[in-house]
């Protein structure tokens, strides 16, 4: 039977892809039994890519011992370790937010309350922000949900800090990180799928505030007065600037 050509990595591990897939899946449970036996005692482990298209493969594979390893929507990734003292990399076990403190130059912040969910009381008050999309940078996605949920049109200042806890959605952790923005104090748009009211508070009100949040409080009195995290260029790092995020002190 013949094999799949094994494209291998620096770690000992064989990748087959959607390329090498044969039409049916007699010939690929043949090919793939064959390249698991004649690989066992050469690599460390094999990652199988199958496309949405071809899931009729995937209980074939199962069956030889692979199991999911990750997946996207048009992509499921397999992988069967061939050795059992092989290292297996873990998917992304993270969710990313960003929330940002926007100040305006009369020393108004600007905050959002989000609509609640049926039967539930709206929250109070809190900092715009949202989850990063794939490939953007943490700046950006900032300022994009902040023009999002309120339509106010901010411009990157610094990072504050970062808050880490282990009850995100769908089991994994969850950073969240958050930035000063400077904006103009233009009325706020509410975004009325999500937003119930969007408004600038003055900073010694809302941290006079007892029902504010602790946290959120926090964060604005860090964003008046506190150490702050600058964006930085390293001048020769990877292919260009806009490749990259640095923040330092």
């Amino acid at each position: 039977m013949k094999l799949f050509d094994a494209i291998v990595n620096p770690y000992k591990g064989c990748f087959i892809g959607p390329e090498q897939l044969p039409d049916t899946i007699a010939e690929f449970a043949g090919r793939l039994a064959a390249s698991v036996e004649a690989w066992r005692q050469h690599y460390s482990l094999i990652w199988l890519e199958l496309p949405a298209s071809r899931s009729e493969l995937i209980s074939v594979a199962v069956e030889l011992g692979f199991a999911f390893h990750h997946c996207m929507p048009d992509k499921l990734m397999l992988c069967k370790k061939l050795q059992a003292d092989s290292y297996l990399p873990l998917a992304a076990t993270h969710s990313i937010g960003v929330g940002a403190v926007v100040l305006s130059n009369s020393g108004k912040v600007l905050l959002v309350q989000e609509k609640p969910l049926e039967g539930r009381r709206a929250g109070y008050f809190k900092l715009p922000g949202g989850m990063v999309d794939p490939k953007e940078h943490l700046a950006d996605a900032a300022i994009r949900e902040v023009q999002e949920e309120t339509g106010v049109t901010a411009r990157f200042d610094s990072f504050l800090g970062l808050r880490h806890h282990h009850q995100g959605q769908f089991g994994a952790s969850n950073l969240y990180m958050v930035c000063r923005l400077t904006a103009e104090e233009t009325e706020p748009k509410p975004d009325p799928r999500e937003i119930l009211h969007a408004r600038w508070f003055d900073c010694a009100e809302y941290l006079a505030d007892p029902n504010a949040s602790p946290y959120n409080k926090l964060l604005v009195q860090t964003a008046l007065t506190g150490q702050r995290l600058l964006s930085r260029k390293v001048e020769g790092y990877m292919k260009g600037p806009d490749e990259y995020e640095i923040f330092m002190g």
